[in-house]
C-alpha cells in the first residue's frame, strides 16, 4: 500500500504529447484517414483542450449515498471526471465510480444492499455453527469480552466490519486485481487518518477494498485497518473533503461535494452522548470549511443539505440519493462550462467502462495469519483448491461462511495473476481479544403479583484447545435458576460434523407449588450430575446427539407443612436422547424461521438411577413474517412412557412465556399438551437497521395437563394475552397482559433475558 500522493500532472502531460505525436501521424497517413477517423480527431483534440476535472466526494456516513445522486447529473450533463478523490462515504462511492460503474449501475447496486445485514449482524445466525448457537445465548447486549494476562479484552469496534468489507470488495469487483489506483478507469484517491500521529494519510495503491474501507473506520465504531504497521481511522477526522488532494492528483477543477450534518437545536444536545457525537461534527466541519475555502471561481461547490438523514441513518440510504441529485440540478449553470459534446463524452466513457471480472482458475492458494486454528479446517471448509474455477461472488459467499465460524476478527481475500492462471490469498486475523471469551447477560422480570424474579450470568469459551476445535464451554447463572456448567466440546473429524462432549452440571432452583392458583409451599430443587454425549451436526441448523448421565438429584421442603414429602439425594442416571433444529433468525422475538426440539430420557438403574422412568417432550415452533407484521405459531407436548415422574422431572408451565396468565411453575404433572397462536403487529421502529422494533399484538393459548402434583382434575385451560414487545437496545421487552379461563389474570413486565420457566419452550443457555 502507498501512503505517498503521486502527482499525475506529468502523467497526464505525458499523455497529451502521445495523443497529439498519434494523431499526427493519422494525418501523414493520408490513405488511412476516414470521415469517422477525423471525427475522431477532431474530439480527441478538442478533449485535449479541456481542463483536467478532479471530483472530491466528502464523508458523511449514511448520508453520502447522496454523492450518487450528484454522479447521475454529472452523467447527464456529460462532465468527465479525472481523477475521484473520497474520504469515508465518499471514498466508497468514489472507489464505485473510479472502477468503472456508471451512477445508474451504482444507484441498483446501493439499493440492493441489506444495510441490515452489512451493518448490523443480521442473517449472521443463519451461518452460525450449531454448536455455538446452542452453546450460549445472551439477550441484554452483544458483547463479547476477552480474558488474558489476568484482564479484560475488548474487540476494537462496536460494529463487525467484515460484511462492509465484503460488500465493498463485491461493488469494486471490475477493479480487482489492480494495484496502482492510477490504473483504474479513472484514476482515484481515498483519505484516511494515522491514529497515532494524527496525519492525513492519501492511499494511492494497494488493495483497493482495504483502501476504502480503512477511510470508512469511524474510531471505535468500527475497527481500525492496520496497513504496513499504522493503524488507520477514518479519513473524515484530516480531511473530510480532499480538495487539495486532487489538486497534487490531477485537478485543474475541482468539483466538491460536501454532505454536512444540519445545526442541531438546543434541545438536541442535551445528552452526553449527543454532546460528543456533536464535538466530532465541529472538529469534522471545520476541515472540511477549510478546504471549501481554497475553491476558485473556476471550480464548482456542490453542497447537500440531507435534512433529518443522519451519518448512521444506513436505513435512509436511499432517500439520500435523490437530495444529491436536487443539489448537483441546482448547481447546473457552474457545472454546464465543462459539459462535452454527445460523441465526446461517449468517447471519453467507453475508455472507462469495466466488466465484472471473469471467472479464474486458481493456480495457488495461499492462507496467511492462522495461530490456532487448524489450517486443513479452514482449507476443508472453504471448499475451494487449486484448479477450481471461481468468481468472485462465490469467494466472498465462502468466506463469509468461513467469518461465521465466530474464530476471526477478519477474513480478507485477494487475486493476483492472471484469470487462467490466478492466485487467491487468504488472510486471516483471529480474534485479538482470544482465545478466552466471556459474556455477560441479564433479566428482570415483575408481575402484577408482586413476586420478582431476575437472572445474572455469563458463559465462557476457549477455543482451539487441539487441533480439532476442541473447545472448553462454561457457564454461571445466578437467580430465580442457578446454573454452573462446564464442558469440552470436542469434533472427532475435520469438518467437524461428529462431536463428543463430556461435562458436569449443577442447578440449583427455588420453585413454588400451586393449588387452585394459590401458592401454598416452595421446594428447593438441586440436582448435580456428570454427563458424556455424542452426536452429529447437520449444516448449520440440526443437531442430533444420544448420551449418558449419572449424579444425584433432590427436592427439599423450603416453605412447606411438615410431613409433605421431600427427596434427599436420589441417585439420578440415564441415556438421553436429544434432536434441536433451528432456522430461526434470532432468539428471542424471531421474526421468521422455524424451531424443533425433541427430548428423551431414560432413566437407568445402571447409572445409579433410583427412580424408574421415561420422560419424552418436544415442540414445534414458526414464526411466519407477513409483511412487517409476525404470526407465531407453537406446538409442545410431553409424557411418561413407563413409570411415574419424580416430582423433580415433572413437566412444568407457567409463565409469559408458556401460559400467560398463570404464575410461574403453576401448572405440574405428568404429561400435558400446549398450542397457541400469536399475531404481532409492527407499531414503531426503534431502529429499523438494528432489527429494533416494537410489536402489538395477541397471544391464543390452550393446555392441558393431565397428572397434576396438586391433583387437580380440570378440562383445558384458555389464556388470551395483549403483548407489547420487541428488541430494544436494552435487549428484549415484553409486557404482558394474561387472561385464563380459570379466571386468572396476570400483567407481567419483562426485561433482558427472559426467566426460565424450566419447559422446554425456554430458550436456554
Amino acid at each position: 500500500m502507498s501512503w505517498d500522493t503521486r502527482p499525475l500532472r506529468g502523467g497526464v502531460a505525458r499523455c497529451r504529447a502521445c495523443i497529439l505525436i498519434a494523431g499526427l501521424l493519422v494525418a501523414l497517413d493520408g490513405s488511412a484517414a476516414t470521415p469517422a477517423d477525423g471525427a475522431q480527431r477532431v474530439a480527441a483534440a478538442a478533449m485535449e483542450q479541456r481542463p483536467r476535472i478532479g471530483l472530491v466526494l466528502g464523508g458523511g456516513g449514511a448520508k453520502g449515498a447522496a454523492h450518487i445522486g450528484v454522479l447521475a447529473v454529472l452523467e447527464e450533463m456529460r462532465v468527465p471526471i479525472d481523477c475521484v478523490v473520497g474520504t469515508s462515504m465518499g471514498a466508497l462511492v468514489g472507489g464505485i465510480y473510479a472502477s468503472g460503474q456508471t451512477a445508474t449501475e451504482m444507484d441498483a447496486a446501493v439499493r440492493e444492499i441489506s444495510w441490515s445485514e452489512t451493518i448490523a449482524f443480521a442473517g449472521r445466525r443463519k451461518k452460525e455453527p450449531m454448536h455455538r448457537k446452542l452453546a450460549g445465548i445472551t439477550y441484554s447486549n452483544s458483547l463479547e469480552l476477552g480474558w488474558d494476562g489476568g484482564r479484560f479484552q475488548t474487540p476494537r469496534g462496536f460494529v463487525d466490519a467484515q460484511r462492509i468489507e465484503q460488500t465493498i470488495r463485491a461493488l469494486v469487483s471490475p477493479g480487482q486485481g489492480v494495484d496502482d489506483f492510477d490504473r483504474l478507469p479513472i484514476p482515484f484517491r481515498a483519505i484516511a487518518t494515522d491514529m497515532q500521529t494524527g496525519e492525513m494519510v492519501v492511499l494511492s495503491s494497494g488493495d483497493l477494498a482495504l483502501a476504502m474501507r480503512a477511510s470508512m473506520a469511524v474510531p471505535g465504531f468500527f475497527a481500525p485497518v492496520t496497513l504496513d504497521g499504522r493503524i488507520l481511522g477514518d479519513g473524515g477526522l484530516s480531511r473530510n473533503l480532499g480538495v487539495d488532494v486532487a489538486r497534487q492528483t490531477c485537478a485543474d477543477v475541482v468539483i466538491a461535494v460536501a454532505v454536512p450534518s444540519p445545526q442541531p437545536t438546543a434541545e438536541q444536545l442535551q445528552s452526553p452522548l449527543s454532546m460528543m457525537g456533536r464535538t466530532i461534527e465541529v472538529l469534522i466541519g471545520a476541515n472540511e470549511k477549510q478546504q471549501l475555502e481554497m475553491l476558485t471561481d473556476a471550480d464548482v461547490k456542490i453542497v447537500v443539505p440531507v435534512g433529518d438523514i443522519g451519518t448512521g441513518s444506513f436505513d435512509k440510504v436511499q432517500q439520500a440519493i435523490p437530495l444529491g441529485r436536487a443539489a448537483a440540478e441546482d448547481a447546473r449553470e457552474s457545472l454546464r462550462r465543462y459539459a462535452l459534446s454527445p460523441e465526446q463524452y461517449l468517447a471519453w466513457r467507453s475508455g472507462l467502462s469495466r466488466g465484472p471480472g471473469a471467472p479464474s482458475r486458481l493456480a495457488e492458494l495461499n492462507v496467511h495469519g492462522l495461530e490456532r486454528v487448524d489450517e486443513a479446517f479452514v482449507r476443508t471448509e472453504l471448499g475451494i483448491a487449486e484448479g477450481d474455477e471461481v468468481e468472485a461472488r462465490e469467494i466472498a459467499n465462502r468466506v463469509d461462511g468461513l467469518y461465521a465460524l465466530g474464530d476471526f476478527e477478519s477474513v480478507k481475500y485477494r487475486f493476483s495473476g492472471e484469470s487462467e492462471a490466478a492466485t487467491l490469498d487468504l488472510h486471516f486475523a483471529e480474534k485479538s481479544w482470544g482465545p478466552n471469551f466471556l459474556r455477560f447477560d441479564l433479566g428482570l422480570q415483575m408481575a402484577s403479583a408482586g413476586d420478582t424474579a431476575f437472572v445474572l450470568g455469563g458463559d465462557y469459551r476457549r477455543t482451539w484447545v487441539n487441533s480439532r476445535g476442541g473447545e472448553l464451554q462454561g457457564l454461571l447463572q445466578l437467580g430465580r435458576t442457578s446454573v454452573g456448567q462446564f464442558a469440552l466440546y470436542q469434533p472427532l473429524d475435520m469438518r467437524q460434523r461428529f462431536f463428543v462432549e463430556p461435562g458436569i452440571r449443577g442447578q440449583r432452583s427455588l420453585e413454588d407449588f400451586y393449588i387452585d392458583g394459590n401458592a401454598v409451599m416452595r421446594y428447593d430443587f438441586s440436582e448435580l450430575y456428570g454427563y458424556l454425549e455424542s452426536g452429529r451436526v447437520i449444516g448449520t441448523t440440526d443437531e442430533l446427539r444420544i448420551g449418558l448421565r449419572s449424579g444425584l438429584q433432590s427436592a427439599k421442603r423450603d416453605i412447606a407443612i411438615p410431613g409433605f414429602p421431600q427427596i434427599l439425594n436420589e441417585g439420578y442416571g440415564g441415556w438421553t436422547l436429544q434432536y434441536t433444529h433451528d432456522s430461526q433468525d434470532r432468539p428471542a422475538l424471531p421474526t421468521s424461521g422455524w424451531l424443533a426440539r425433541l427430548r428423551y430420557y431414560q432413566s437407568m438403574g445402571a447409572l445409579a438411577a433410583d427412580a424408574d422412568y421415561d420422560r419424552l417432550e418436544g415442540l414445534l415452533a414458526v414464526a411466519l413474517p407477513v409483511g412487517a407484521d409476525v404470526i407465531s405459531l407453537r406446538a409442545a407436548g410431553g409424557a411418561s412412557l413407563d413409570g411415574e415422574l419424580p416430582a423433580y422431572d415433572v413437566f412444568t408451565l407457567g409463565g409469559p412465556n408458556s401460559v400467560p396468565g398463570l404464575s410461574l411453575g403453576e401448572l405440574r404433572g405428568d404429561s400435558y399438551w400446549l398450542g397457541s397462536a400469536a399475531y404481532l403487529r409492527k407499531v414503531a421502529d426503534i431502529s429499523s437497521l438494528y432489527g429494533q422494533s416494537l410489536y402489538l399484538g395477541l397471544r391464543l393459548t390452550a393446555v392441558d395437563m393431565s397428572g397434576r402434583l396438586d391433583s387437580a382434575s380440570s378440562p383445558p385451560i384458555y389464556s388470551a394475552a395483549l403483548l407489547l414487545g420487541g428488541r430494544t437496545p436494552l435487549g428484549p421487552l415484553n409486557l404482558s397482559l394474561g387472561m385464563t379461563s380459570t379466571s386468572e389474570v396476570r400483567l407481567v413486565l419483562g426485561l433482558g433475558r427472559p426467566i426460565e420457566e424450566r419447559n422446554i419452550l425456554d430458550r436456554g443457555w
